[in-house]
Parts: C-alpha cells; structure tokens; sequence
C-alpha cells in the first residue's frame, strides 16, 4: 500500500479546464444563435425582394426552396446541438463532483 500512496496527491491542475469549456460553451450558443438570426433574415429579405411566385424564374425558386430547408431544419438542428451542450455540462459537473469528493 506504501507504493500506491505517490499516486494519491493532490492535484489542482483540473480546474484549470473549467474556465476553456465554459467559454466554449458560450461560444458555441453564440455562433449557433447569430448563424440562426443571420440565415432567418437572409431568408426574408431574399423572400421579400423576390417577386410573386408565378413570375419566379427556376433558379429563383431554387434559392428559397433551399433556404426553406435549411431554416426548417435549423430549429431541430440547434435542438440536438443544445442538448449535447447540456449533456456536456452535466457530464463537466458530475465529473467535478468526483473530482472534488476524491480528494479529501
């Protein structure tokens, strides 16, 4: 038991990566929510400066049928991403409880 006692020290070097994952938590909800505000009002104002759907030319309704399905599934996109966000948190706290709790 003598020789196992040199890997039982106290290291604090673990809390340093608290403060780089809840930054990249933040930035990552930025990007993701700037992105969605972006490609929605991209979508209306091309939307909006196109003319009536009868006189659209192809290449027209090409454009908004490709931006309908990006800003269709970006809602369910950004659904997956935040609960592996949240999951990634969750996971951040359990593993600092065990952290904290195993060296007393």
């Amino acid at each position: 038991m003598k020789a196992n006692k040199r890997f039982l020290i106290k290291d604090n070097r673990g809390y340093s990566d608290l403060v780089p994952l809840v930054l990249a938590v933040i930035i990552t909800f930025a990007v993701l929510f700037v992105g969605a505000f972006v490609n929605g009002e991209i979508s209306q104002s091309l939307e909006d400066s196109y003319p009536a759907a009868a006189t659209r030319s192809v290449i027209q309704n090409e454009t908004l049928d490709t931006l309908g399905n990006t800003s269709d599934n970006w809602d369910s996109s950004l659904d997956i991403v935040q609960v592996v966000i949240i999951i990634t948190i969750l996971a951040a706290a359990v593993a600092a409880i065990f952290l904290f709790t195993r060296f007393r």
